[in-house]
């Protein structure tokens, strides 16, 4: 049975995001019947979530994505989040390309969500739609626009349904026949939860349609992390997005706004916020594109980041990283996936002749280990042979670098419950995380390392993923898994080596 993730959903609830691929901070909402343009994958193995209303009396739901370039993966799951790499969806579409679909017949009414999730080369510009064909006689969803999402200023929401009278709530409850009739449109000032279902002459309601709208003072500027990410940026035509994120000097930055339907320009500039328009002739105070802005060479402090609206869009995301001169590793908590398993290992194999683990039947806690390289040098790993940092491993026929990650199980307070055993890795390209970087993998297991924009990734099921936890008793906890611990490696940035997520392990394993 895979883990369970509560406390998860309320960590990332916060904005902005610390990684890139995690959970979006509050689920996209998809509307049945209202497609979703411009969907791209920032990286190649992102994996996005959205969230859907199948109200009752559906017959069959159908999701589907086509258009655009890529490769891309469908999931669809109820009432929980589909996984990376949709290992418990509970349908999923995986062919060649950006043409997917599921069917679903009689589905059961409520909360679906679906993952999307970028393979191979990643996506961009691409469509999905998700429909719900109703039985003969049953009330439609209301549909919200603009989309929910994060706005400056306040934004203006249109309420519309065929087959009856709207009726509509902000206070988080769900609309009754008593629920005042909806506006043509409500005017939306700050955080704002609407709901709205329809109601027919007969006294039959519809399923309720729900959104949350964010809304930011205009002229606010947010702080982002590097490589933290804002998801859900809607805005009216004119309407502008401020952001700020702190850097060293002699550094690389990069900043990326994509995705979602309409347009938008990305303007950066070194101490204040950049002028509305284009740089006049000869201004190099700040520079202005339309999806990446990259500054080669940054000045110490602040670079302000303006995400103008060409027309009005929604569904927009925006990323900044600094990249350092040399390599930066760097544990991608949202691939950990941690799963409690229990195992009997046999006295002669390799997990065993390797000391990962003792024989016998042991309970164990598995979880995925990605490494990502996120500064603007490769990580290259020495010749191996006489080094006493690395291990020739015998069931593998390569060398490991010892002891490059560890794991530990903590108590909701930091206290060490439970320790793994610090892992040997063969480091090597195993996924292009940036699409700016190298196309082709460099580094393999007779030339070890890592490039810039790429990561090495250990699968959950493979040798010494896991901490063994005995009997432990069921509850909330969090799992530490740090890189390069020891220091051995050099890079520029120590500080991200470590990443903590919450995880519960449940009643009966």
């Amino acid at each position: 049975m895979k883990v369970l993730f509560p406390l998860l959903l309320g960590l990332l609830c916060s904005l902005p995001a610390s990684a890139h691929n995690e959970v979006t901070p509050f689920p996209k909402v998809v509307q049945g019947g209202v497609p979703i343009a411009g969907l791209t994958s920032t990286e190649p193995h992102a994996l996005i979530v959205y969230r859907m209303e199948v109200p009752v009396g559906t017959q069959r739901l159908t999701v589907t994505t086509n258009g655009g370039s890529g490769n891309l993966d469908l999931y669809l799951r109820r009432n929980v989040y589909p996984s990376y790499n949709g290992g418990d969806a509970d349908y999923s579409s995986a062919f060649p390309g950006t043409r997917q679909r599921i069917q679903v017949d009689s589905p059961q009414d409520g909360v679906w969500y679906i993952g999307v999730q970028g393979s191979e080369t990643g996506y961009s510009g691409v469509q999905m739609l998700a429909v719900t064909k109703l039985v003969k006689g049953a009330l439609s969803n209301v549909t919200l626009t603009p989309p929910p999402g994060i706005y400056t200023g306040g934004t203006t929401c249109k309420l519309a349904a065929k087959g009856g009278t709207i009726r509509y709530t902000l206070d988080g409850n769900d609309p009754t026949a008593a629920s005042p009739v909806a506006p043509a449109s409500l005017s939306i000032t700050g955080d704002t939860t609407v709901k709205a279902r329809i109601f027919a002459s007969d006294g039959r309601e519809g399923p309720v349609a729900e959104g949350f709208y964010q809304v930011h003072p205009t002229g606010e500027v947010r702080e982002l992390d590097s490589l933290g990410v804002v998801h859900h940026l809607g805005s009216a035509k004119g309407g502008r997005h401020l952001f700020k994120i702190a850097v060293g000097a002699g550094e690389k930055l990069t900043v990326i706004s994509e995705g979602g339907k309409g347009t938008s320009t990305t303007s950066v500039r070194h101490g204040s916020i950049p002028p509305t328009g284009k740089p006049a002739k000869g201004d190099t105070s700040f520079i202005r594109g339309t999806t990446r802005v990259t500054i080669p060479e940054t000045e110490a402090g602040d670079y302000f980041i303006a995400i103008d609206a060409s027309t009005a869009y929604s569904g927009r995301s925006v990323m900044a990283y600094v990249a350092g001169d040399g390599a930066d590793l760097m544990p991608w908590g949202a691939v950990l996936d941690p799963y409690v398993s229990v195992e009997t290992f046999d006295p002669v194999s390799c997990e065993v002749q390797e000391g990962m683990i003792d024989a016998g039947e042991r309970r164990i806690l598995r979880y995925t280990t990605e490494i990502r390289n996120v500064g603007g040098q490769d990580m290259v790993m020495p010749d191996p042979v006489g080094n006493p940092f690395f291990e020739y491993q015998e069931c593998h026929g390569h060398y490991h670098f010892k002891g490059f990650a560890s794991s530990r199980l903590l108590d909701l307070q930091g206290n060490e419950l439970k320790v793994g055993r610090k892992v040997s890795f063969c480091l090597l390209d195993t996924i292009r995380w940036d699409r700016a970087s190298a196309v082709r993998p460099r580094y393999h297991c007779d030339a070890q390392g890592i490039q810039s924009g790429w990561g090495d990734v250990y699968d959950s099921g493979l040798p010494g993923q896991w901490i063994e936890i005995g009997d432990l008793a069921p509850g909330d906890y969090q799992l530490e898994l740090t890189v390069n611990p020891d220091g051995i490696l050099a890079e520029t940035n120590y500080e991200n080596n470590r990443v903590v997520i919450p995880v519960t392990i449940p009643e009966g394993e």
